[in-house]
């Protein structure tokens, strides 16, 4: 008997090829809160790619800002400028490390965890207005 496949599975839904380099889980409170956050669109896309890179809590990721810029499409300028919009905002600490360092060779490491105090203070808020958008739309539809 062959195992039933989860039909909500990530794998499921975006299939087998798409999967083949991972996934990364991201909170939709994320993407819900980028205007509250006051993220643009290029600084939401660097998010993006430094999520990409975390794979364990206690592990800061430590991409490139060539292969953000690389990947984005964008100029290495831009993803430096985001990088310090999202830092100068509240939402990242950049490390830097030395070149001598085996792992990160220089390149910085990003701690996301001002992302995650920001996101748990704006969450009441934004339920809050998705309820009340909630409630709206179900009077508007009645009528």
């Amino acid at each position: 008997m062959k195992p039933q496949k989860d039909k909500n599975s990530v794998i499921d839904k975006w299939g087998e090829v798409s999967c083949s380099l991972g996934w990364v889980a991201v909170p939709t409170l994320l993407l819900f809160s980028q205007k509250e956050l006051k993220i643009t669109a290029s600084e939401l896309n660097v998010l993006m790619n430094l999520i990409v890179h975390w794979w364990e809590k206690s592990e800061k990721p430590f991409p490139s800002q060539a292969a953000i810029a690389y990947r984005t499409g964008l100029s290495v300028k831009t993803i430096q400028r985001a990088l310090s919009n999202l830092e100068r905002k509240g939402l990242i600490i950049k490390i830097s490390t030395p070149r001598s360092n085996v792992v990160t060779k220089g390149k910085n490491l990003y701690d996301l965890s001002p992302l995650i105090e920001e996101l748990d203070r704006v969450s009441p808020k934004i339920l809050e207005s998705m309820i009340s958008r909630k409630k709206r739309m179900v009077i508007y539809n009645a009528k």
